[in-house]
């Protein structure tokens, strides 16, 4: 299949969009999650920046591709990054300009696959990352690929994810849809879940070398249940359920 897209997942986010910047709503634990993220994303900038300052972006340029309302692409801009965001949904397109305009940050945002992106433009990332979004494309393997041609060499990319073990069908799928209501029901399709291994083959082939590994594991209390939220996600060496990869572009 020579395209990414599943229309469904497109549709799916496209209805939830005015829910991106509403801090108690659906999307309430991808904001926890987001500090967890930029952890990860910063631990390895370190690879390819080494300031130290407030701004460790500053100088990259970064895609921060399936970017949505742009939650993460506003924290890379306040860390100092050169942003541009791509998503599918127009609609989610509009909440992240309207809410980058209010916030006073200049991010590029355009409504676009990652195919099309790839034959309009000639520039190369410093940075690319796609957090939670490789479980929502239909052909993983050409998603890797069109990725690696939007880097150069030394490129640094950042994937998290959903591991494909029974942990994650549970948690991830069972208890953060159906029984917490952390996240919209239907977010999630199991099948589309991937693990470290298979990744880490896959993108070598397409001269991406992952060689970074973390897990993310919320910290869940009787409170948390009980008000169904979650209050942060720290990294960890399990890997199980939520994880990010990262590594460089090496050709």
């Amino acid at each position: 299949m020579n395209t990414t897209i599943d229309k469904k997942e497109i549709d799916f986010f496209s209805n939830l969009s005015q829910e991106w910047w509403n801090l108690d709503g659906p999307f309430a634990s991808l904001h926890k999650f987001t500090d967890a993220r930029v952890q990860f994303i910063l631990r390895n900038v370190r690879r390819i920046n080494n300031k130290t300052d407030a701004s460790p972006l500053s100088g990259l340029t970064c895609l921060d591709i399936g970017c949505g309302g742009g939650i993460l692409a506003e924290r890379l801009s306040r860390l100092g990054g050169k942003v541009t965001g791509i998503d599918l949904s127009q609609k989610a397109i509009n909440v992240a300009k309207y809410h980058s305009f209010k916030s006073g940050l200049k991010i590029k945002y355009e409504c676009s696959s990652v195919s099309n992106y790839l034959t309009k433009k000639t520039n190369k990332f410093d940075l690319i990352i796609a957090s939670e979004v490789i479980e929502h494309v239909i052909n993983r393997r050409l998603f890797l690929s069109e990725m690696s041609k939007l880097g150069n060499l030394g490129t640094l990319v950042v994937i998290t994810t959903i591991n494909k073990t029974f942990a994650s069908k549970f948690f991830a799928k069972f208890v953060a849809e159906y029984l917490l209501n952390l996240i919209p029901k239907g977010t999630h399709d199991t099948e589309k879940f991937v693990s470290p291994d298979k990744l880490i083959k896959e993108g070598g082939q397409y001269g991406i070398i992952f060689d970074d590994l973390a897990g993310f594991v919320p910290e869940i209390n009787l409170k948390n249940i009980r008000d169904k939220q979650i209050d942060k996600f720290s990294l960890s060496t399990n890997s199980s359920i939520n994880y990010g990869i990262a590594g460089l572009k090496t050709n």
